[in-house]
């Protein structure tokens, strides 16, 4: 299997997360970001390539990561997720999700707002994917998102300032629309994002 080209969906991901914790030696617990975290955290029908442990990734998960991809057949990438940009705080917020079938393996994941967030700083069309699905089953309020942003994202050092907020206006005009978006850039100081 091409590892960089091959995309699994929840059902893929939840059986090799059930082979982990069949192989883990002890009780583990990994926060999980990314697309990982939105198909298997909010039901995000878009696929992904691996799984980004932000925070509890150890050797014995990795080991079990390995023996998992062994037993299932499914070359799902265990990936370090050290340069996610996630909200300030975001701890406060995790939730574990509810998988059958877990004896000792704990997956936790962001808040829906933090996830999405830290989805729109990098941006990319799969991101924006993700995004849209979660938004999809569960709506996101435009108020928390931006408050979310302003309060604990926006203010932190990071990278490039200006572009992040410009990120978070395309993210904004794709589920809100183009004059919540041009209201954003405005009070923000960044270019309307138009339309192709």
């Amino acid at each position: 299997m091409n590892w960089s080209l091959t995309k699994f969906d929840r059902a893929q991901l939840l059986t090799f997360l059930r082979a982990i914790d069949r192989h883990l030696p002890n009780p583990t617990s990994v926060v999980v970001v990314g697309g990982a975290a939105a198909i298997i955290g909010y039901r995000s029908t878009v696929r992904t390539s691996d799984v980004d442990v932000f925070a509890g990734l150890t050797d014995e998960f990795i080991e079990a990561g390995r023996q998992a991809q062994e037993e299932t057949g499914l070359a799902i990438a265990i990936e370090k997720a050290a340069v996610a940009e996630i909200p300030y705080n975001y701890e406060d917020r995790v939730r574990a999700v509810k998988i059958t079938r877990l004896a000792k393996l704990t997956v936790i994941v962001p808040d829906r707002y933090d996830l999405v967030l830290s989805k729109a700083i990098r941006c990319w069309e799969h991101d924006l994917d993700a995004i849209e699905a979660i938004h999809r089953r569960q709506p996101l309020v435009l108020r928390t998102l931006v408050q979310r942003f302003e309060s604990e994202l926006m203010k932190i050092a990071l990278a490039a300032p200006a572009r992040n907020c410009l990120n978070v206006v395309i993210v904004v005009g794709r589920l809100f629309g183009t004059a919540e978006a041009r209201s954003l850039a405005q009070r923000w100081g960044v270019p309307t994002p138009t339309k192709k």
